[in-house]
């Protein structure tokens, strides 16, 4: 029989990518959700990429008890995905702490009881990269919790992290865990009605909604490389570390560069024109949304260097102008049958 795989955040872009890929690869999934009544729907979403017979669902909640040792009782491994996904400003700090700490040491706790082989957690290249002015982040890279810059959404990822070094720490007969950070992550969604951040912003420069494209580099990858990354260092014997960073390239990818791309392949409505970096500082005085994701990045190099990732789990990042495309391809599919936000 095949190996159990326990996959947390089905029914976000990446987790259910990775759930797909897992079932493409011969895994048996058992996915957590907090409401079993989107199993179906995730199930159809999945069932144009991947056979989902070996797909089963349990109840769980990152912030409730219940129901976490059914959901990683027989399992080989697993990988924790879920956690809110804001850029911009919160109301309250614990809508990102809560899940994000909360949540992974109740899937580790568990995952220890249950005798699981391998942890995989998803992070953020943020938390490697929030406080490098120069030259690229490693893997050896921790941006400190209280660097100025962090954002609300940095800090809950750091503070996870956390979470997972002190488990380590405190279980070294296992199981092991090993954290994967991506930078801002594009590609085609499975879920046609997928609205998150990193797609939302992808749209509105696609779309024409933004009539200037700012000025802004990320660190970027695609949602298939996180995917594949996540199942090699679910199994990948020789590690030589516990983190791995994912991205196109070392340096950070450019906003004007999408708009660029999608307009050398036919998009008339992708913005010509960039805001420039100055006009951006004063923007965000007077927009929070803007002030978060500016500030949190404004002076950093957002260099990556993902060569350990290439190395241990023998990974090549697709080029980022075929990610841009297909991303354009599933909007554009997403229009063509209704399914538009």
């Amino acid at each position: 029989m095949s190996a159990l795989v326990t996959v947390t955040g089905i029914t976000g872009f990446v987790g259910m990518r990775i759930a797909a890929q897992a079932l493409n690869d011969g895994y048996r999934v058992r996915a957590t959700l907090r409401n079993t009544r989107q199993g179906e729907s995730v199930r159809a979403w999945i069932s144009h990429a991947a056979p989902t017979d070996n797909l089963k669902f349990v109840q769980a909640d990152l912030l409730a008890d219940d129901g976490w040792d059914e959901a990683v009782t027989g399992a080989a491994y697993v990988i924790h995905v879920a956690s809110p996904l804001i850029l911009g400003g919160v109301p309250d700090d614990s809508v990102l702490f809560a899940p994000a700490v909360e949540g992974t040491d109740r899937v580790l706790r568990a995952a220890k009881n249950a005798g699981v082989t391998r942890v995989v957690l998803t992070s953020a290249a943020i938390t490697a990269a929030g406080h490098i002015t120069e030259g690229a982040a490693t893997p050896t890279d921790f941006t400190p919790a209280d660097d100025p810059r962090a954002n609300v959404y940095t800090r809950s990822k750091i503070a996870a992290e956390e979470v997972v070094r002190n488990f380590a720490a405190d279980n070294p007969s296992g199981p092991e865990v090993v954290t994967i950070n991506p930078g801002v992550i594009i590609g085609p969604p499975l879920n046609p009605k997928e609205d998150c951040e990193s797609i939302a912003l992808f749209q509105g420069i696609w779309s024409g909604a933004q009539p200037a494209t700012p000025d802004l580099a990320f660190p970027m990858a695609d949602v298939r490389d996180v995917a594949n990354v996540h199942l090699s260092a679910m199994t990948t014997e020789s590690l030589s570390g516990s983190r791995y960073l994912v991205s196109f390239t070392t340096e950070p990818q450019k906003l004007p560069d999408i708009a660029r791309i999608l307009r050398n392949h036919g998009n008339k409505k992708a913005p010509r024109l960039t805001i420039p970096t100055f006009v951006l500082r004063i923007l965000a005085r007077f927009n929070s949304d803007l002030r978060s994701l500016f500030t949190s990045t404004d002076g950093l190099s957002l260099k990556i260097d993902s060569s350990a990732t290439k190395k241990d789990l023998e990974w090549q990042p697709m080029p980022f102008e075929q990610s841009v495309l297909d991303t354009a391809q599933a909007l554009e599919q997403r229009q063509s049958t209704g399914d538009e936000r």
